[in-house]
């Protein structure tokens, strides 16, 4: 896996330990989407809320299931940069998402949303992304690169179409823009 991967793996990795224990377990993953609520302002219990809980445990069974390959209930480091470097490229050469990453992807996209219109804005979208670490300039570039009829605002589709095209890092990390 290339040093690019690794750090993007590393980075996933911590953003998900929300304790700093070194490893992943599904409290950490739970914890980590009623972080994401309180900085939006929502509760665990909205419809958004219940949303992104549920795809966040979704993708803990799922991981759990795939990752942990020792079957301890727990993801260290090493095995979650092993599946990282595992997962299918895109046709740009990019990881693409599983299907449990792209429904926390769209619950989390569906937080962003705001007024519930189906369309995030460039600011909404880098606030976002700033909630994972991305600087705004990267953040934008990334938007940039979504909103491709450069009217916006990107929707859902406009969001896997270009996950497609350019792969899930560019346009949540590390855009090549």
């Amino acid at each position: 896996m290339g040093t690019e991967r690794v750090a993007v793996a590393d980075l996933i990795f911590d953003r998900l330990d929300t304790n700093g224990d070194g490893v992943l377990a599904a409290d950490d993953y739970r914890a980590s989407a009623e972080r994401k609520l309180q900085s939006y302002g929502m509760g665990p219990n909205s419809p958004k809320g219940r949303a992104l809980i549920e795809a966040n445990l979704a993708m803990w069974q799922q991981q759990a299931q795939l990752v942990d390959r020792d079957h301890d209930g727990r993801i260290t480091r090493e095995e979650y940069r092993r599946w990282v470097g595992s997962l299918p490229a895109s046709d740009s050469g990019s990881p693409s998402g599983t299907p449990e990453v792209m429904a926390v992807l769209h619950a989390q996209f569906n937080v962003a949303d705001r007024d519930g219109d189906g369309l995030v804005d460039c600011r909404d979208f880098v606030a976002w992304r700033g909630l994972k670490g991305v600087p705004a300039k990267s953040a934008e570039a990334s938007f940039e690169l979504i909103d491709s009829d450069a009217d916006g605002a990107i929707s859902w589709n406009d969001f896997t179409d270009a996950a497609h095209q350019h792969g899930l890092e560019a346009l949540l990390y590390t855009p090549s823009h």
